[in-house]
């Protein structure tokens, strides 16, 4: 009978029947190709426009290829488009570049092991539905609480949903059942994130975030060939956790949005996480968020030991502004101002009005034109508001609550990318 396996179409994306007909059929090698849906049709396009009649010819035609297409074929970013996104956004982060590639490993397993979210955005995208390493949004396996976190606060989608992990392949066979055809394939079964196997009975407490409630798991194995940077770092979490993998899902923080692509795409979905990933590393550059600086804003931070001047917010592109007014049936009414700024790095062209807390904050977004400093916003708003009969006190309790209530919007709206400073 025949001794090797090969699934593809769109059923082969169904990785508990793959796994199932890996392990139960007694093949000795499977294969499923990490694009087997429609997208794969692009590839098979390609080798027949390559290869022409060759893909039809029987046993006397020579291999088109050795081995498997990488999944990565996606662009290769460039050092400039890198460079440009992370000017392009940089009022709002704060940016390390780090060329030794095992420090950029070691600071990801620190963040990781800590129970951390990081990013990472490394070479050619991945084709086809899985992230695989290259754009993906990696944290602990053995934290629980992170499933919760990261569906709900990173991903912004149903809480149940569940993770993957990419496990290093040589340590594989220890963590999950296999079946006896991984020997055949020095247990790299599932490079493409293709199939599903049940977590090893007595393994499945230390990694809950990644075993599903039936005691499955839909793994990546990594291997040093394919994957080098991902299995560096991968080995160093193992050697500092005793766990050798770690939970892995796509990198993409906006609802509707595919895995990111561009580096913009990176830098725009890192910010839009709001702080909830930690760390993006895009190749060598080690980027965090930046927090609104408001010692900056006021004038009250120190520099060569002298006090800088306070600085003007200035909004990040021309601002567009929408007023709806509606009324209840219980004739309850309710004002709403939305904004829509195209030139922000968090703009989301799927939803592109951001909804204001109030008027205070879009009278605000229209006075940051960079030539206004708080005490100038201050002034104007107390000329609008003020009461010459006002006893000096009520005066001052009056303007500490407008100055706090000041500062938090412009926080606010430093921290969804509206204005800087």
């Amino acid at each position: 009978g025949e001794t090797n396996l090969c699934l593809a179409g769109g059923v082969a994306l169904n990785s508990v029947l793959n796994g199932r007909l890996c392990r139960e059929l007694g093949f000795e090698n499977a294969f499923v190709p990490p694009y087997p849906g429609d997208d794969g049709v692009a590839v098979g396009c390609c080798a027949y426009g390559l290869f022409g009649g060759q893909a039809g010819e029987e046993k006397t035609a020579p291999k088109l290829w050795n081995e498997p297409l990488s999944p990565y074929l996606g662009p290769l970013p460039t050092l400039a488009e890198m460079t440009e996104a992370v000017a392009w956004a940089e009022p709002w982060l704060d940016v390390e570049i780090i060329k030794d590639e095992q420090r950029r490993i070691d600071i990801l397993v620190e963040e990781i092991s800590s129970g951390g979210v990081v990013a990472i955005y490394n070479g050619r995208s991945e084709m086809g539905p899985r992230a695989l390493g290259h754009r993906s949004i990696l944290a602990d396996p053995r934290e629980k609480g992170l499933v919760r976190f990261i569906n709900e606060f990173v991903k912004k989608r149903e809480s149940f949903r569940p993770f993957a992990p990419s496990c290093l392949a040589e340590e594989a066979s220890d963590w999950f059942d296999l079946g006896d055809y991984a020997a055949a394939a020095n247990n790299n079964v599932s490079p493409f994130m293709s199939l599903t196997a049940q977590v090893t009975k007595s393994k499945r407490d230390k990694i809950p975030a990644v075993t599903h409630v039936d005691g499955s798991s839909r793994l990546q194995t990594v291997t040093p060939e394919a994957e080098p940077f991902y299995h560096k770092l991968i080995s160093a979490f193992y050697k500092a956790t005793g766990v050798p993998m770690v939970l892995n899902t796509s990198f993409n923080t906006l609802k509707s949005e595919p895995i990111v692509e561009t580096p913009r795409n990176a830098v725009r979905s890192f910010l839009s996480s709001m702080g909830t990933i930690e760390i993006l590393v895009m190749e060598d550059y080690v980027i965090r968020r930046k927090d609104a600086n408001v010692r900056r804003l006021l004038g009250e931070e120190q520099k060569n030991g002298l006090m800088t001047q306070p600085s003007f917010p200035i909004r990040a592109g021309a601002v567009d502004y929408k007023n709806t007014f509606t009324v209840d049936k219980d004739d309850i009414s309710e004002t709403k101002t939305v904004v829509r700024m195209p030139g922000r790095p968090m703009h989301n062209p799927k939803d592109e009005w951001f909804e204001l807390v109030d008027d205070l904050e879009g009278q605000l977004l229209g006075l940051c034109d960079g030539s206004n400093g708080v005490n100038e916003i201050m002034t104007q708003f107390a000329a609008m508001t003020g009461d010459e009969n006002q006893q000096f006190d009520k005066i001052t309790d009056y303007d500490q609550v407008l100055f706090e209530n000041i500062i938090r919007r412009l926080i606010r709206l430093n921290e969804h990318t509206l204005i800087s400073w």
